[in-house]
């Protein structure tokens, strides 16, 4: 059980990793990390775009998951806490980067299309 808790922090770090880049315009154009989409990959400018004003809600969820999997791991590793708590923190953990880069794409999407007028 404590496997997923670790997965899911790491993927949280992740999120704010990729986040950050995305905010900070150091995030390069690829196939691999990011919001890729027909939209996105067209030009480095709406690859930005979309990356600017997506990165806010990737960067909070994976705090807030990072910050759940860090709170729960020394408790989870000491046999204090059930296996259902720590699936069930896991779980929401992966609710909350999915649900967070769904919404990403979708708010990085929509504002660069305004911003960029395409």
């Amino acid at each position: 059980m404590i496997f997923g808790l670790l997965v899911m922090t790491l993927a949280g770090v992740v999120l704010v990793t990729i986040g950050w880049l995305g905010l900070q315009g150091r995030l390069p154009r690829n196939h691999f990390a990011g919001i890729r989409t027909p939209y996105t990959m067209r030009s480095d400018e709406t690859w930005y775009a979309t990356h600017r004003h997506g990165a806010p809600v990737l960067i909070f969820a994976g705090v807030a998951a990072v910050s759940a999997g860090l709170a729960l791991i020394p408790f989870a590793a000491a046999g204090a806490v059930s296996d259902g708590l720590i699936a069930a923190t896991a779980l929401a953990m992966a609710g909350i980067l999915l649900v967070a880069a769904l919404a990403s794409w979708l708010i990085g999407t929509r504002k660069a299309r305004a911003e960029l007028g395409a």
